[in-house]
């Protein structure tokens, strides 16, 4: 059985500064997330469909006719609590979003779905190499995977040619040309045959991912599996077609 150990320092400083949720700021108890939030941090379920990673009432996917990789998996929804903390770790930096409340349930979902893949490479989806003086928050996903599943992480395999226009403002309809040729496969000798774990932080349209995995697929790769934090998935059928 394990021991609650009483520490007066830790009573002490929750009486001056007591826990508050990490998402709004709310007293918390003893929890990282308020009631409120915590019951608006939704997950994907545990049956999901085995293309897109998506719910069966949200999966959009057309049995993954449209989709280049071999599967994708997500681990929560990007809409309330998610898109909010999201948003502070992509924009503010804040990796403590990440690391406390976000990274079990995502090692936890990639790990249960992908167990016995052979991978040999964790490749992050690349920001524009101009743009690299900001917090990449994709390659800190890449990195965090990669160090608990023991796989390597490599940033040297694809690039970010093309600048484009953010994919959040494109019409779902254009998403797909925004990216058309934006990355470029790098070390064509040691992408030959190999199994990748291609890792974003939302997925959305796919055209991404999709764009990416045209590129190593050309260059030689064998196998494209993918790993969003996040999937955009706004109404469920019975709420009618999502936008």
């Amino acid at each position: 059985m394990r021991e609650n150990h009483f520490s007066l320092g830790s009573f002490l400083m929750n009486l001056v500064f007591p826990p508050r949720c990490q998402n709004c700021g709310k007293l918390s108890g003893m929890d990282l997330l308020c009631e409120a939030c915590a019951a608006g941090l939704h997950k994907v379920g545990e049956h999901p469909c085995r293309f897109c990673g998506r719910d069966a009432d949200r999966c959009r996917c057309d049995y993954g006719r449209n989709l280049l990789f071999e599967q994708n998996v997500s681990a929560y929804y990007y809409e309330q609590t998610g898109r909010a903390l999201l948003q502070k770790f992509k924009f503010q930096g804040d990796k403590a979003c990440y690391d406390n409340i976000l990274a079990p349930g995502f090692l936890k979902r990639v790990r249960g779905v992908f167990s016995g893949i052979p991978f040999d490479y964790i490749v992050p989806v690349p920001m524009y190499e101009r743009e690299k003086g900001r917090f990449d928050q994709t390659l800190y996903l890449a990195r965090s995977l990669s160090q608990k599943m023991g796989i390597a992480c490599r940033t040297d395999l694809l690039r970010k040619v093309q600048k484009t226009p953010p994919q959040h403002l494109q019409k779902a309809k254009d998403r797909g040309e925004n990216v058309k040729e934006a990355f470029l496969a790098c070390k064509k000798n040691e992408l030959q045959g190999v199994c990748i774990l291609l890792v974003d932080d939302v997925a959305t349209t796919f055209s991404t991912l999709n764009a990416c995995t045209a590129a190593l697929k050309a260059a030689g790769a064998d196998r494209i599996l993918s790993a969003c934090l996040m999937t955009t998935a706004g109404r469920t059928k019975n709420q009618g077609d999502a936008k």
